[in-house]
């Protein structure tokens, strides 16, 4: 049994039909939820090989079910918990200020790399904010529909020609630890770090098994990210791209985070568009020396991508964080700024 024979992968078939037969009216669709309407303080620039960091900026409920929000400002940001608009974290304390924080700190400490915000366009209002702290915002034209597309605009960062490193906001303070991986990923040979897991507490089936941790992992591979997040959704709602792995001879089961635009479906893109690419420029996949959750999908995936390229390797560290587990998908913060 083969990785493919499992998962699904998003074929460069796939991507040229999309791109023959898409009407009009689809790509304008795709291009509100994936498009950029203007770039401030532009840093980057083509050629020179710079080091980005990306992260996405947004704040709506996880999942389609859920009401919207109110409009945002940046008084409601702050004032969230006690309006009782969210369950566990505070939106300005949990995802804006650790972003502003880690920001101004990278400006100090690494000046030369570009700290780039896909920030969603009913936020426009902190536009300053990250300007003043030299980054790089990409002003999409819309907002996220629910933790979806939101979760996904970071990884149009992979489209750089230079080394690329992707995280959370409330991650941006620690964010030196994964520039150094980046560095010395594409230094030692290889094309991409990843740390793969298994989603959710008592969740061990190919239907919860990511390749790579949305908020950590680094590359050097250009890959045509935009084209592929356009190519990936218009096959799924078209029911032509599977939303379902196979757990054994004659079972199928739906993978958690195929359902868009709900949580996951980041990770479940990483999974079927992104991973089968990456995995033949050569990866170092991080594990967690005490983590005991991954399984023979894990197997599967590290025979897969040993195969595509002999080079890739697996390196032990830890111990796993300790983290409060989820009551419900909903819930979970680690992939973006979503509304709880």
């Amino acid at each position: 049994m083969s990785w493919s024979d499992v998962f699904p992968i998003l074929s460069d078939e796939m991507v040229a039909e999309f791109a023959g037969h898409a009407t009009a009216f689809e790509l304008a669709e795709l291009d509100e939820w994936f498009g950029v309407c203007g770039v401030f303080n532009a840093r980057t620039e083509p050629g020179t090989g710079q080091h980005v960091v990306a992260a996405s900026l947004f704040w709506k409920n996880a999942k389609a079910e859920e009401p919207e929000l109110p409009a945002l400002s940046r008084e409601l940001l702050k004032q969230a918990p006690k309006l009782s608009l969210v369950r566990r974290f505070s939106p300005w304390e949990h995802y804006v200020q650790p972003l502003l924080d880690g920001a101004e700190m990278l400006s100090e400490k690494r000046p030369e790399i570009v700290f780039r915000v896909y920030l969603a366009a009913d936020m426009e209002f902190l536009v300053p904010d990250f300007v003043e702290r030299n980054c790089e915002v990409h002003l999409m034209k819309g907002s996220s529909i629910r933790h979806n597309p939101g979760a996904m605009w970071r990884f149009l960062a992979l489209e750089h020609d230079g080394l690329v490193t992707i995280t959370d906001s409330d991650r941006a303070p620690e964010i030196l630890h994964d520039i150094e991986r980046t560095e010395l990923t594409v230094r030692h040979g290889l094309g991409h770090w990843r740390v793969a897991y298994i989603w959710g507490e008592g969740e061990h089936d190919c239907s919860h098994y990511r390749t790579v941790m949305a908020c950590q992992f680094g590359s050097a591979l250009g890959l045509p990210a935009g084209q592929l997040m356009r190519a990936m959704l218009w096959h799924t709602m078209r029911g032509i791209l599977p939303t379902t792995c196979r757990k054994g001879p004659d079972k199928q089961v739906t993978a958690f985070g195929s359902n868009w635009p709900d949580y996951g479906f980041d990770e479940w893109f990483l999974n079927v568009a992104v991973y089968p690419r990456i995995a033949f420029s050569g990866v170092l996949t991080f594990v967690p020396w005490n983590d005991r959750k991954l399984n023979h999908w894990f197997a599967l995936d590290i025979e897969y991508v040993t195969w595509a390229n002999p080079k890739s390797e697996i390196l032990h560290y830890g111990p796993a964080e300790e983290e409060e587990p989820c009551a419900e998908p909903g819930e979970c913060e680690c992939a973006a700024a979503a509304a709880d």
